[in-house]
């Protein structure tokens, strides 16, 4: 570590400051938020082109050369404050690339405590009515419940020996910690998965519905495409697909996807205003059952409940010379409305598993009753 560029810097003699301005906004007791030390950085110092790397450059520090003990051992107790914000850095990073539970992720919410109350909505007498001139309009009723979301905290420790904290550079560390934290986003995306799949409420009434096939062990397009006219048809947009890789290989293997291409015009030209998808994203999970692939319309289905954001604690253990790190989070998942997600089963039959009653697109659209 440049020690002379540490001296000359704006930073000197601040970074502990910050740090703890940070923690005070990861802990506060009635909006935690999940800030990072540059988040904080920017606005304590009004530099909103500050990264974590320009940061760094400024105190002295060089992350391909300088490692763990060189910080540690510089003389200045105020620059070890940064090397934990350094390593949650690179854990967020790896976090932030998981590529599925953001990608249905229709909102992020903080919350004080381990449980969530969410409104649970059922449109039951709400069709609009033909009403004469001078008639009094008709009232419909919207019957409003309530659901209990529980959160759950995930956590893991990692341990770092006194040889790498000596000679391995902060940039290859962070490489590793970066993986970490993808392997934490995983862990993220089995919780949304499953809330997908089962939903959050014990009883199972938040469970997608189950739609079958025409033909019980051929999946063909027609069958994507019932699904997609359903969904579209009640207002949903089903531009996401989960699946197994066995399902998707079934579904790459369709003409209608390998042979998109057509050498010359067709004889006639249909212009489908009910928005079925043109162009989905599809992501393979093993959480998925090797017959099914889950459609979703991501901006209608879940909500991500964030009650501690990332904390990340170490301790040093002499006796086998080593320092270890605890990274821990307390978050849950809930589904928003229950028509935005519905699975596609190859395995099951159409004519015994179809659309479920409140997934009637026809009485949903039927409004000139008299």
């Amino acid at each position: 570590m440049n020690i002379e560029k540490y001296e000359k810097s704006k930073f000197v003699g601040k970074i502990q400051e910050t740090v703890r301005m940070a923690d005070g906004f990861r802990s506060d007791k009635d909006n935690p938020v999940d800030a990072s030390f540059i988040e904080t950085a920017r606005e304590q110092f009004e530099d909103d082109d500050m990264t974590m790397d320009s940061f760094l450059a400024d105190i002295g520090i060089d992350p391909s050369v300088d490692t763990i003990e060189n910080i540690y051992t510089v003389g200045q107790a105020d620059v070890s404050w940064i090397i934990p914000e350094i390593f949650r850095e690179a854990i967020l990073t790896g976090l932030r690339t998981s590529p599925i539970w953001n990608a249905i992720t229709a909102s992020e919410q903080q919350l004080d405590g381990l449980k969530a109350i969410m409104p649970h909505i059922n449109m039951s007498d709400a069709t609009p009515k033909r009403t004469a001139e001078g008639e009094t309009i008709s009232l419909g009723t919207i019957s409003y419940g309530q659901k209990e979301i529980s959160l759950w905290k995930m956590a893991r420790g990692i341990k770092i020996t006194y040889e790498v904290k000596k000679y391995v550079s902060l940039d290859v560390v962070s490489i590793f910690l970066r993986d970490f934290g993808v392997k934490l986003g995983h862990g993220l995306d089995v919780l949304a998965i499953n809330t997908l799949i089962n939903g959050e409420q014990s009883d199972g009434s938040e469970s997608a519905p189950i739609i079958g096939v025409t033909t019980p062990g051929t999946k063909a397009y027609r069958d994507m495409l019932r699904i997609w006219i359903r969904m579209s048809r009640l207002g949903r947009t089903p531009n996401v697909i989960i699946g197994s890789e066995t399902s998707a290989l079934d579904t790459l293997d369709m003409d209608e996807f390998k042979l998109r291409q057509n050498s010359g015009p067709t004889e006639a030209n249909l212009d489908l205003k009910t928005p079925v998808p043109n162009s989905a994203s599809y992501f393979i999970h093993g959480n998925v059952p090797a017959d099914q692939e889950i459609m979703v319309d991501p901006s209608m289905a879940l909500v991500k409940f964030n009650s501690v954001p990332l904390m990340l604690e170490s301790e040093k253990i002499v006796s086998n010379q080593t320092e270890a790190f605890y990274v821990s989070l307390t978050t849950g998942f809930a589904k928003i409305m229950s028509d935005s997600v519905l699975i596609l089963d190859k395995s099951v039959d159409f004519a015994t598993d179809g659309f479920p009653d409140y997934l009637d697109a026809d009485a949903a659209q039927n409004v000139l009753i008299g």
